[in-house]
């Protein structure tokens, strides 16, 4: 007789099917001084989710100044990072990919035989002087969902919002635009949590936990600050939760993983 398995899990079911990006523009301004309207700030912040011809010309930019900054060489605590996310191939991985795997088979390409799926959102955010102006810094990162195909009261969903590498040209350092790149970052994260709750088809009176990790491969104190600040305005979008949740964030885990 085959083993009974159960329902399947309702956040299994929607990541299985198409996700829209997090912002509906292939690039969307999110994060400057509200201090002042957008076409007077300096330090403005896009998100990018997916390839295009202003993806294009920052990276271009972004490559120019990058071979020019040496001062990993003289200054503690600055990491020399390949600039790979800005490589005209890495630029076209931006965007959703989905990965589904069976316990037996590896991975698999039917919903039918998973036991897990895996979505991954890939982003990048820009740092600009000023709206509509030339790039000076930029943060690969990436929303990571897990969760079984069926229902346990003993299984965790999980998120993931990883930072990759992270990089602003010298001369516009401490200026708190990388603090503006977290900003941005926590309200994409807030958003796409958002959007997936909302579009999952819950059964009646069903809540699962989900495990928050802001996470990062960490190679300089700088990358670690950052990452602490991301993990800081995440924990800021998520505190205004209203009770209850369909999907509650049972905990936020900074991983910095030296």
């Amino acid at each position: 007789m085959p083993q009974l398995r159960g329902r399947r899990h309702p956040l299994f079911l929607r990541l299985t099917k198409p996700i829209a990006p997090v912002y509906p523009d292939a690039v969307t301004p999110v994060a400057w001084d509200d201090d002042e309207p957008i076409e007077e700030a300096e330090g403005v912040v896009y998100i990018v989710t997916r390839p295009c011809a202003q993806l294009r010309t920052w990276c271009s930019q972004l490559r120019k100044l990058h071979a020019l900054d040496k001062t990993h060489e003289v200054e503690e605590g600055v990491s020399r990072l390949s600039a790979s996310p800005l490589r005209p191939a890495n630029q076209r991985a931006l965007g959703t990919n989905l990965e589904m795997y069976s316990a037996r088979d590896g991975r698999v390409q039917s919903v039918r035989s998973a036991e897990s799926a895996f979505l991954t959102s890939e982003l990048m955010a820009i740092v600009t002087e000023q709206a509509g102006g030339p790039a000076v810094g930029f943060v690969s990162f990436s929303f990571k969902w897990w969760a079984r195909a069926f229902d346990s009261e003993d299984d965790l969903v999980h998120l993931e919002v990883e930072l990759g590498q992270a990089w602003i040209a010298p001369i516009f350092r401490g200026r708190r635009w990388g603090e503006a790149a977290a900003i941005a970052i926590a309200f994409a994260a807030k958003r796409h949590f958002d959007y997936i709750q909302d579009t999952t088809r819950w059964p009646l009176t069903f809540f699962t936990p989900l495990e928050l990790t802001v996470c990062a491969d960490l190679y300089s104190q700088s990358g670690e600050a950052l990452l602490g600040k991301c993990a800081e305005y995440v924990s800021i979008q998520f505190s205004f939760e209203p009770e209850p949740q369909r999907l509650e964030v049972s905990q936020i885990i900074l991983d910095g993983r030296w």
